[in-house]
Protein backbone atom coordinates (compact mmCIF):
# COMPACT_ATOMS: atom_id res chain seq x y z
CA UNK A 1 0.00 0.00 0.00
CA UNK A 2 1.29 3.38 -0.95
CA UNK A 3 1.36 6.30 1.26
CA UNK A 4 -0.23 9.26 -0.34
CA UNK A 5 -0.21 12.71 0.08
CA UNK A 6 -3.43 13.11 1.27
CA UNK A 7 -2.46 11.48 4.24
CA UNK A 8 -2.41 8.02 5.49
CA UNK A 9 -3.10 8.18 8.99
CA UNK A 10 -6.16 10.09 10.44
CA UNK A 11 -6.18 13.73 10.89
CA UNK A 12 -7.16 14.76 14.21
CA UNK A 13 -9.46 17.96 14.79
CA UNK A 14 -7.10 20.94 14.93
CA UNK A 15 -6.09 21.51 18.77
CA UNK A 16 -7.46 24.45 20.47
CA UNK A 17 -5.88 27.06 18.87
CA UNK A 18 -5.41 29.37 22.37
CA UNK A 19 -4.07 27.02 24.03
CA UNK A 20 -1.53 26.48 21.01
CA UNK A 21 -0.79 30.44 21.58
CA UNK A 22 -0.20 29.71 25.31
CA UNK A 23 2.32 26.91 24.63
CA UNK A 24 4.07 28.87 22.06
CA UNK A 25 4.04 31.89 23.46
CA UNK A 26 4.69 30.94 27.34
CA UNK A 27 5.01 33.63 30.03
CA UNK A 28 7.89 32.36 32.60
CA UNK A 29 6.99 32.43 36.14
CA UNK A 30 9.89 34.77 38.18
CA UNK A 31 11.00 31.80 39.80
CA UNK A 32 12.27 30.61 36.14
CA UNK A 33 13.10 34.22 35.17
CA UNK A 34 15.94 34.65 38.35
CA UNK A 35 17.17 31.02 37.10
CA UNK A 36 18.29 31.83 33.95
CA UNK A 37 19.48 35.69 35.61
CA UNK A 38 23.14 34.22 35.93
CA UNK A 39 23.23 33.25 31.71
CA UNK A 40 22.36 36.74 30.88
CA UNK A 41 22.79 40.30 31.46
CA UNK A 42 20.18 42.72 32.23
CA UNK A 43 19.70 45.79 29.76
CA UNK A 44 17.51 48.48 28.78
CA UNK A 45 15.91 49.44 25.56
CA UNK A 46 15.00 53.05 24.64
CA UNK A 47 11.49 53.06 22.32
CA UNK A 48 12.39 51.93 19.04
CA UNK A 49 15.79 50.39 19.58
CA UNK A 50 16.39 47.40 17.28
CA UNK A 51 17.50 44.09 19.49
CA UNK A 52 17.53 42.22 16.54
CA UNK A 53 17.85 42.59 12.52
CA UNK A 54 16.61 40.45 10.60
CA UNK A 55 18.80 39.27 7.71
CA UNK A 56 21.72 39.12 10.25
CA UNK A 57 23.13 36.25 11.60
CA UNK A 58 23.66 37.64 15.44
CA UNK A 59 21.88 35.61 17.90
CA UNK A 60 20.05 36.61 21.10
CA UNK A 61 17.51 35.21 23.36
CA UNK A 62 15.82 37.97 24.75
CA UNK A 63 13.38 37.54 27.88
CA UNK A 64 11.26 40.79 28.37
CA UNK A 65 11.32 42.06 31.72
CA UNK A 66 9.49 44.96 31.65
CA UNK A 67 7.85 46.61 28.60
CA UNK A 68 6.97 45.10 24.69
CA UNK A 69 9.17 43.78 22.07
CA UNK A 70 7.33 43.35 18.81
CA UNK A 71 8.43 41.09 16.12
CA UNK A 72 8.22 42.57 12.85
CA UNK A 73 8.65 41.07 8.98
CA UNK A 74 10.45 43.01 6.22
CA UNK A 75 8.05 42.93 3.50
CA UNK A 76 10.57 44.51 0.81
CA UNK A 77 10.58 48.32 -0.14
CA UNK A 78 11.90 49.12 3.50
CA UNK A 79 7.93 48.51 4.28
CA UNK A 80 7.68 46.23 7.85
CA UNK A 81 5.02 44.09 9.14
CA UNK A 82 4.24 43.86 12.36
CA UNK A 83 3.57 40.26 13.65
CA UNK A 84 3.46 40.22 17.12
CA UNK A 85 4.36 41.84 20.41
CA UNK A 86 5.78 40.14 23.58
CA UNK A 87 5.07 41.40 26.80
CA UNK A 88 6.65 40.69 30.21
CA UNK A 89 7.69 37.57 31.31
CA UNK A 90 7.92 36.65 27.24
CA UNK A 91 10.32 35.64 24.95
CA UNK A 92 11.81 36.13 22.13
CA UNK A 93 13.28 33.43 19.56
CA UNK A 94 12.66 30.02 17.70
CA UNK A 95 14.56 27.03 16.51
CA UNK A 96 16.84 29.54 14.21
CA UNK A 97 18.61 30.28 17.30
CA UNK A 98 20.45 26.74 16.90
CA UNK A 99 21.10 27.25 13.18
CA UNK A 100 23.44 29.06 10.97
CA UNK A 101 20.22 30.76 9.33
CA UNK A 102 20.25 34.44 9.03
CA UNK A 103 17.80 35.86 11.70
CA UNK A 104 14.08 36.37 9.80
CA UNK A 105 12.51 38.85 11.77
CA UNK A 106 13.61 42.36 13.50
CA UNK A 107 12.53 42.78 16.99
CA UNK A 108 12.41 45.91 18.55
CA UNK A 109 11.55 47.76 21.79
CA UNK A 110 8.39 49.24 21.37
CA UNK A 111 8.19 51.33 24.46
CA UNK A 112 10.97 51.46 27.22
CA UNK A 113 11.65 48.04 28.25
CA UNK A 114 13.61 46.11 30.07
CA UNK A 115 15.50 43.04 29.00
CA UNK A 116 17.35 39.86 29.94
CA UNK A 117 19.73 39.04 26.93
CA UNK A 118 21.77 35.94 26.55
CA UNK A 119 23.90 35.15 23.53
CA UNK A 120 23.19 31.88 21.41
CA UNK A 121 26.15 30.10 23.64
CA UNK A 122 24.33 31.24 27.05
CA UNK A 123 21.39 30.20 25.89
CA UNK A 124 22.65 26.43 25.23
CA UNK A 125 24.02 26.91 28.43
CA UNK A 126 20.95 27.25 30.58
CA UNK A 127 18.88 24.70 28.19
CA UNK A 128 21.91 22.19 29.05
CA UNK A 129 21.45 22.87 32.54
CA UNK A 130 17.98 23.92 33.38
CA UNK A 131 15.57 21.75 32.77
CA UNK A 132 12.37 23.21 33.51
CA UNK A 133 13.01 26.52 31.54
CA UNK A 134 14.95 24.10 28.71
CA UNK A 135 11.33 22.12 28.52
CA UNK A 136 9.20 25.46 28.20
CA UNK A 137 11.75 26.94 25.53
CA UNK A 138 12.23 24.01 23.37
CA UNK A 139 8.45 23.47 23.20
CA UNK A 140 7.81 26.45 22.43
CA UNK A 141 10.40 27.26 19.60
CA UNK A 142 9.01 23.80 17.85
CA UNK A 143 5.68 24.89 18.11
CA UNK A 144 6.37 27.81 16.71
CA UNK A 145 8.44 26.72 13.44
CA UNK A 146 5.67 23.77 13.19
CA UNK A 147 2.99 26.31 13.66
CA UNK A 148 4.60 29.35 12.17
CA UNK A 149 2.64 31.35 13.78
CA UNK A 150 4.39 34.66 12.33
CA UNK A 151 1.79 35.49 9.99
CA UNK A 152 -1.32 34.90 12.24
CA UNK A 153 -0.14 34.93 15.90
CA UNK A 154 -3.01 32.91 16.55
CA UNK A 155 -2.49 29.54 13.97
CA UNK A 156 -3.62 30.47 10.69
CA UNK A 157 -2.18 28.25 7.83
CA UNK A 158 -0.13 30.48 5.51
CA UNK A 159 1.18 27.32 3.40
CA UNK A 160 -0.60 25.03 0.60
CA UNK A 161 -3.29 23.05 1.72
CA UNK A 162 -2.70 19.38 2.28
CA UNK A 163 -6.12 19.27 0.99
CA UNK A 164 -5.40 18.89 -2.67
CA UNK A 165 -6.73 17.86 -6.10
CA UNK A 166 -7.13 14.16 -7.64
CA UNK A 167 -4.19 14.33 -9.76
CA UNK A 168 -1.58 14.98 -6.90
CA UNK A 169 1.58 13.37 -7.32
CA UNK A 170 1.79 10.24 -4.80
CA UNK A 171 5.63 10.91 -4.40
CA UNK A 172 6.87 12.85 -1.54
CA UNK A 173 9.45 15.37 -1.97
CA UNK A 174 10.74 14.00 1.51
CA UNK A 175 10.84 11.40 3.91
CA UNK A 176 12.28 12.15 7.17
CA UNK A 177 12.93 8.87 8.86
CA UNK A 178 12.57 9.02 12.87
CA UNK A 179 11.15 11.74 15.19
CA UNK A 180 13.78 12.64 17.88
CA UNK A 181 15.31 16.29 17.55
CA UNK A 182 16.77 15.89 14.61
CA UNK A 183 13.92 14.59 12.89
CA UNK A 184 11.39 16.46 14.36
CA UNK A 185 13.48 19.86 13.31
CA UNK A 186 14.34 18.57 9.45
CA UNK A 187 10.32 18.06 9.05
CA UNK A 188 9.12 21.35 11.12
CA UNK A 189 11.64 23.56 8.42
CA UNK A 190 10.78 21.22 5.78
CA UNK A 191 6.97 21.47 5.82
CA UNK A 192 7.08 24.99 6.22
CA UNK A 193 9.19 25.90 3.48
CA UNK A 194 6.77 23.98 1.04
CA UNK A 195 8.39 20.53 0.74
CA UNK A 196 5.74 18.04 0.77
CA UNK A 197 6.99 16.17 3.95
CA UNK A 198 6.50 12.84 5.36
CA UNK A 199 8.13 12.17 9.22
CA UNK A 200 7.81 8.57 9.86
CA UNK A 201 8.42 8.17 14.09
CA UNK A 202 7.26 11.22 14.22
CA UNK A 203 5.43 10.92 18.36
CA UNK A 204 8.54 11.72 20.14
CA UNK A 205 6.66 8.79 22.38
CA UNK A 206 10.33 8.08 23.90
CA UNK A 207 9.73 4.23 24.88
CA UNK A 208 5.61 3.99 24.47
CA UNK A 209 5.96 2.94 21.02
CA UNK A 210 8.46 -0.18 20.24
CA UNK A 211 11.58 1.05 18.93
CA UNK A 212 11.47 4.75 18.84
CA UNK A 213 13.30 5.32 21.60
CA UNK A 214 15.36 8.08 19.07
CA UNK A 215 16.58 10.08 21.81
CA UNK A 216 19.69 7.46 23.36
CA UNK A 217 22.89 8.78 22.50
CA UNK A 218 22.06 12.26 23.00
CA UNK A 219 23.56 13.84 26.80
CA UNK A 220 21.87 16.63 27.66
CA UNK A 221 18.03 15.52 25.62
CA UNK A 222 15.16 17.37 27.15
CA UNK A 223 13.01 14.52 28.22
CA UNK A 224 9.96 17.38 28.30
CA UNK A 225 10.14 17.06 24.56
CA UNK A 226 8.33 13.70 24.71
CA UNK A 227 5.06 15.08 26.76
CA UNK A 228 2.09 13.28 24.52
CA UNK A 229 0.00 16.27 24.55
CA UNK A 230 2.88 18.36 23.05
CA UNK A 231 3.53 15.95 20.48
CA UNK A 232 0.09 15.38 19.40
CA UNK A 233 -0.56 19.29 18.66
CA UNK A 234 2.90 19.36 17.15
CA UNK A 235 1.88 16.21 15.11
CA UNK A 236 -1.60 18.09 14.31
CA UNK A 237 0.36 21.46 13.19
CA UNK A 238 2.57 19.98 11.27
CA UNK A 239 -0.43 17.88 9.62
CA UNK A 240 -1.82 21.08 8.66
CA UNK A 241 0.94 22.98 7.10
CA UNK A 242 1.93 20.24 4.35
CA UNK A 243 3.62 17.18 6.54
CA UNK A 244 2.29 14.13 6.96
CA UNK A 245 2.91 12.06 10.28
CA UNK A 246 3.41 8.66 10.71
CA UNK A 247 3.36 8.65 14.77
CA UNK A 248 4.16 4.87 15.39
CA UNK A 249 5.88 3.43 12.41
CA UNK A 250 9.36 2.11 11.55
CA UNK A 251 10.67 1.60 8.95
CA UNK A 252 11.70 -2.10 7.64
CA UNK A 253 13.35 -2.03 4.11
CA UNK A 254 15.11 0.65 1.97
CA UNK A 255 15.58 0.18 -1.73
CA UNK A 256 18.23 2.39 -3.38
CA UNK A 257 18.12 0.75 -6.40
CA UNK A 258 15.24 2.96 -8.09
CA UNK A 259 14.02 6.29 -8.36
CA UNK A 260 11.96 8.05 -6.92
CA UNK A 261 13.56 5.84 -3.37
CA UNK A 262 11.32 3.40 -1.95
CA UNK A 263 10.95 2.37 1.42
CA UNK A 264 8.94 -0.33 3.41
CA UNK A 265 7.49 0.32 6.68
CA UNK A 266 6.78 -1.76 9.48
CA UNK A 267 3.12 -2.28 8.99
CA UNK A 268 3.96 -3.58 5.01
CA UNK A 269 2.82 -0.01 3.08
CA UNK A 270 5.32 1.18 0.95
CA UNK A 271 6.67 5.20 0.69
CA UNK A 272 8.15 6.73 -2.42
CA UNK A 273 10.03 9.96 -2.21
CA UNK A 274 12.51 11.89 -4.34
CA UNK A 275 14.77 12.38 -0.82
CA UNK A 276 14.96 10.96 2.46
CA UNK A 277 16.69 12.30 5.72
CA UNK A 278 17.63 9.26 8.64
CA UNK A 279 17.67 10.52 11.42
CA UNK A 280 16.79 7.31 13.79
CA UNK A 281 19.58 7.95 16.07
CA UNK A 282 21.09 5.28 18.04
CA UNK A 283 20.52 2.05 20.29
CA UNK A 284 21.40 -0.32 22.63
CA UNK A 285 23.30 -3.59 21.28
CA UNK A 286 22.00 -7.41 21.76
CA UNK A 287 25.02 -8.51 23.59
CA UNK A 288 26.05 -6.88 26.54
CA UNK A 289 23.62 -4.12 26.54
CA UNK A 290 26.39 -1.23 26.87
CA UNK A 291 27.28 -0.99 23.45
CA UNK A 292 25.31 1.13 21.00
CA UNK A 293 24.68 1.00 17.50
CA UNK A 294 22.62 3.35 15.11
CA UNK A 295 19.58 2.38 13.84
CA UNK A 296 19.93 1.72 10.41
CA UNK A 297 20.05 -2.11 9.76
CA UNK A 298 16.74 -1.05 7.69
CA UNK A 299 19.19 0.70 4.95
CA UNK A 300 21.07 -2.85 4.38
CA UNK A 301 24.52 -1.75 2.89
CA UNK A 302 22.82 0.87 0.79
CA UNK A 303 24.68 3.56 2.60
CA UNK A 304 28.24 3.85 3.80
CA UNK A 305 28.57 3.34 7.54
CA UNK A 306 30.99 3.10 9.83
CA UNK A 307 31.76 -0.38 12.43
CA UNK A 308 28.83 1.37 14.87
CA UNK A 309 26.21 1.64 11.73
CA UNK A 310 26.60 5.10 11.82
CA UNK A 311 26.28 6.94 8.20
CA UNK A 312 29.37 8.75 6.45
CA UNK A 313 28.44 11.81 4.59
CA UNK A 314 29.88 14.32 2.46
CA UNK A 315 33.94 13.84 1.41
CA UNK A 316 33.28 10.90 4.23
CA UNK A 317 30.94 8.41 2.10
CA UNK A 318 32.71 6.43 -0.05
CA UNK A 319 32.79 6.99 -4.01
CA UNK A 320 30.98 10.76 -3.14
CA UNK A 321 33.74 13.36 -3.02
CA UNK A 322 31.49 15.81 -4.51
CA UNK A 323 28.72 15.08 -2.11
CA UNK A 324 26.60 17.72 -0.18
CA UNK A 325 26.96 18.08 3.23
CA UNK A 326 24.65 15.91 5.11
CA UNK A 327 24.53 13.71 2.41
CA UNK A 328 25.29 9.89 2.39
CA UNK A 329 27.20 7.82 -0.43
CA UNK A 330 23.49 7.55 -2.09
CA UNK A 331 22.83 10.78 -3.84
CA UNK A 332 19.63 12.30 -2.13
CA UNK A 333 20.12 10.89 1.08
CA UNK A 334 20.98 12.65 3.81
CA UNK A 335 21.94 11.67 7.64
CA UNK A 336 21.90 14.02 10.94
CA UNK A 337 21.74 13.75 14.67
CA UNK A 338 23.24 10.13 16.32
CA UNK A 339 23.31 8.44 13.10
CA UNK A 340 25.50 10.57 11.21
CA UNK A 341 28.77 9.66 11.13
CA UNK A 342 31.27 12.34 13.43
CA UNK A 343 28.10 14.38 14.81
CA UNK A 344 28.12 15.97 18.20
CA UNK A 345 25.96 13.75 20.36
CA UNK A 346 23.68 16.31 22.02
CA UNK A 347 19.98 17.49 21.55
CA UNK A 348 20.85 21.22 20.04
CA UNK A 349 23.68 19.74 17.74
CA UNK A 350 20.68 17.24 16.48
CA UNK A 351 18.11 20.75 16.38
CA UNK A 352 20.95 22.38 14.31
CA UNK A 353 21.71 19.21 11.52
CA UNK A 354 17.95 18.58 11.16
CA UNK A 355 17.64 22.50 10.02
CA UNK A 356 20.65 22.45 8.18
CA UNK A 357 20.28 19.40 6.16
CA UNK A 358 16.39 20.76 4.66
CA UNK A 359 18.65 23.66 2.98
CA UNK A 360 20.61 20.88 1.44
CA UNK A 361 17.72 18.84 0.19
CA UNK A 362 16.70 22.11 -1.35
CA UNK A 363 19.48 22.05 -3.54
CA UNK A 364 19.58 18.63 -3.96
CA UNK A 365 15.75 18.52 -5.73
CA UNK A 366 16.67 21.75 -7.76
CA UNK A 367 19.20 19.94 -9.24
CA UNK A 368 17.55 16.70 -9.99
CA UNK A 369 14.32 18.86 -11.55
CA UNK A 370 17.12 19.61 -14.23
Amino acid sequence: MRVLAAGAAPVNPPPDLAALHAQAFPMLPRALIERAAPYGEEMSAEPGRVLLNSGDREAAFYIVLQGYAEVLEDWGGGAMRSLLVHRDSEFTGSLDLFTDRPNAVTVRANTATRLLRLSRAALEALILAERPLAEIILRAFMLRRIGYLRRRPYGGAILRSVTRGAQEDPVMDLAVIGGGPAGLAAAAYAASEGLQTLLVGGSLSCGDAPGLDMLKGFPGTITGLCEGPLLRRAEDQSKRFGAHVLPLRTVSRFDGACYPYRVWLDDGRLVEARSLIVATGMQEGDSDGVTVQANTAWLDGWLDTDDQGCIHTGRAAAGSMQARDYESSQPGVFAVGAARAGSVKHVLASIAEGAAAVRVVHRFLDASAH
